[in-house]
């Protein structure tokens, strides 16, 4: 195995995103980003999600129609938690870590 493999392998550092606090979605709401999902259900606890489905790693996509998450590559599907409920992903989605800063909040997404 070459040293480009290693590296290749080695564990990425997490990244840091800021979300300003008017970027936050309100109770009772969901918003959608690029690399994750930010869900404040109507008790205003804030839940962040990725969007990477742990089955093959698609992004996984919010169904109004169905009010939960679906992977559009094998059809897994997860609750609003992030809760595994069916499909070959087996796993829950991974919740982002975040810290609450003055102006908004910094979330760590995983590399």
């Amino acid at each position: 195995m070459g040293l480009k493999t290693v590296v290749y392998f080695l564990p990425r550092p997490p990244k840091k995103v800021f979300v300003k606090a008017e970027e936050l979605p309100p109770a009772g709401t969901l918003k959608v980003k690029e690399e994750f999902f930010m869900v404040r259900p109507s008790d205003g606890h804030l839940r962040i999600l990725s969007r990477r489905c742990p089955h093959l790693g698609c992004t996984v996509n919010y169904s109004s129609g169905e009010d939960l998450f679906i992977c559009p590559c094998h059809q897994s599907r997860f609750a609003l938690t992030g809760a595994y409920l069916s499909g070959p992903a087996k796993k829950d989605l991974v919740k982002i870590k975040w810290e609450k800063v003055e102006g908004g909040i910094i979330l760590e997404i995983p590399g």
